[in-house]
């Protein structure tokens, strides 16, 4: 019995002992249960924070589709431009090609003589040398033909007294402000000037105040979009005279020389007044012609007659009867060839008179493969004038002013010269013989270009002094007192005294010097007149 009850008590007594060590390891458990659930806990709410960060940087699914609409919608777009310009450019080619041409002269075959095609007149547009309103019409010509100009009307003197009185200065520039300025200061100073317009073709830059406000108030600044040698003969602001003197930026001339040939544009205004002369050279039967090779300017150093030929025959040497039997090859001839031949049959309007309305008709009736050659090539605007009022009237040469005032040119020194290069010469033969076979001046033309004789040389004229190109100006037989001002009525007087032989040559001489040499007097200042003491003070130690 106590056997029993010792192993009874001993039972019990292990059992205790086991229920308290499963109780420290139930408590040790439900510890470790605890730090799980709370590692577990903070786990979680690190996880679900950076679910929560990561979602505010990707983007939603409205989003995404939003971008792609906008990226979608922009190439369309730009699809569409390309198919319409591709249309656009197929239209014109078309239309230039298709048309049938109402112009006097087609275009076909102008096309042809200057070898322009379509792409030509897009590359003129987009490049900005020609501005839309320029293009031609779906029939190919431009807005007037060359028969309604040629039966045009100008505008008479007549109407307004200032049209006999004073003229109107367009000068065309391009980055030469210094030379403008120069230019501005003098001209402002005649009083047969009305106002001068600065034809300004910079887009990119804005003239200097001194330029466009310039202390005379006779200047005025035309704006221009496009860039074109054309655009001098654009007018955008209305002259005030009849009488345009067209005028580059680094020409001066004595006020007296410009009002001489005022006067004698006066008494034609139907035809240029230049001051300048050149000449066509007709190619012969053999191939052989004169190699005017010589430079543009007045008293250029690169001029020379070294290569003369004795079958140069400018205008089939001026009969205007005598036409080739096929039609011949023009080319352009220099100053030196020109006072060779001693016969001229066109201008520059580098210095130049002409009616207001021959600026309209240049932008309206002139060819536009002519018109848009000069805006691509940036040449030959002044052979394109010179040409075009020949052809609108019967083919007479323009009218030179009086030799006294052709030599009475100042050039303004420029350190980069815009002509003379190499392919210089080769340009101008182009665009002297298919300007003149387009405008129909050849010798098989409608209208066969007259030259005229440059010198004159009598005693009425004071030796040559006076009387100059195509039916020269008898100062004695002109009246005075029928002059549009005094000013023009005291300078006919004097020129009528001066040309009736009773001055000597050399007086003649001392007295053009002097208007010379009181037309570069700031000029010569500044060191921009070339060869001089105060020129080579500023320019030598440059180069």
């Amino acid at each position: 019995h106590r056997r029993t009850t010792a192993a009874a008590a001993g039972r019990n007594a292990g059992s205790g002992s086991g229920n308290n060590d499963d109780g420290i390891y139930n408590n040790n458990n439900n510890n470790n249960n605890n730090n799980n659930n709370n590692n577990n806990s903070t786990n979680g709410n690190k996880i679900a924070n950076g679910r929560r960060r990561g979602k505010q940087h990707l983007p939603s699914s409205r989003s995404v589709k939003i971008a792609k609409r906008v990226w979608l919608s922009f190439f369309a777009a730009l699809a569409a431009s390309v198919v319409l310009a591709l249309l656009i450019h197929l239209f014109r080619w078309f239309q230039f090609h298709l048309a049938p041409s109402s112009s006097s002269s087609s275009s076909t075959s102008s096309s042809s003589l200057l070898g322009l095609t379509p792409l030509d007149y897009e590359t003129a547009l987009l490049t900005r040398r020609i501005g839309p309103e320029d293009l031609p019409s779906p029939s190919q010509a431009p807005p007037m033909t060359l028969s309604e100009a040629r039966s045009h009307p100008l505008r008479p003197l007549s109407a307004r007294a200032v049209d006999t009185a004073q003229y109107t200065i367009r000068i065309n520039t391009w980055h030469r402000n210094e030379q403008l300025l120069l230019s501005l200061n003098h001209h402002a100073h005649c009083d047969g000037v009305a106002q001068i317009q600065v034809v300004w073709c910079d887009a990119a830059a804005d003239p200097p105040d001194e330029i466009a406000h310039h202390a005379s108030g006779k200047v005025v600044v035309e704006r221009h979009a496009v860039n074109s040698l054309n655009e001098r003969f654009k007018v955008l602001l209305d002259p005030p005279t009849l009488g345009v003197l067209s005028l580059d930026d680094d020409v001066l001339r004595p006020c007296e020389a410009l009002d001489a040939a005022f006067a004698r544009w006066t008494r034609h205004p139907d035809r240029m007044v230049g001051f300048d002369v050149r000449t066509h050279v007709v190619v012969d039967d053999d191939g052989d012609a004169a190699d005017a090779t010589a430079g543009d300017g007045a008293d250029s150093k690169f001029e020379t007659d070294s290569n003369s030929n004795s079958n140069v025959k400018p205008d089939s040497l001026s009969n205007s009867n005598f036409k080739l039997k096929s039609k011949s090859t023009w080319k352009y001839g220099y100053l030196s060839t020109t006072e060779r031949t001693n016969r001229y049959s066109l201008t520059l309007p580098r210095a130049s008179f002409l009616h207001r309305d021959y600026l309209d008709l240049y932008v309206l009736s002139l060819p536009r493969d002519i018109y848009v050659y000069v805006a691509l090539h940036l040449e030959c605007e002044d052979i394109a004038m010179s040409f075009l009022v020949s052809s609108l009237t019967d083919g007479k040469p323009p009218l030179i002013a009086d030799y006294w005032a052709v030599k009475s040119m100042v050039k303004l020194y420029s350190e980069e010269k815009i002509s003379g290069g190499k392919d210089h010469k080769q340009r101008r033969d182009v665009c002297v013989d298919r300007f003149a076979e387009i405008l129909g001046l050849k010798e098989d033309g409608e209208f066969p270009l007259r030259t005229g004789k440059v010198k004159h040389s009598s005693k009425r004229n004071g030796g040559g002094f006076f009387g100059y190109g195509d039916e020269v100006e008898e100062w004695s037989a002109v009246d005075a007192e029928g002059m549009g001002s005094s000013r023009l009525r005291d300078l006919v007087l004097r020129l009528q005294e001066m040309s009736g032989g009773t001055k000597r040559k050399e007086e003649l001489m001392e007295w053009l010097a002097g208007l010379k040499g009181k037309v570069m007097e700031e000029a010569k200042r500044k060191g921009m007149i070339e060869k001089t003491e105060e020129w080579r003070k500023r320019w030598e130690g440059m180069r």
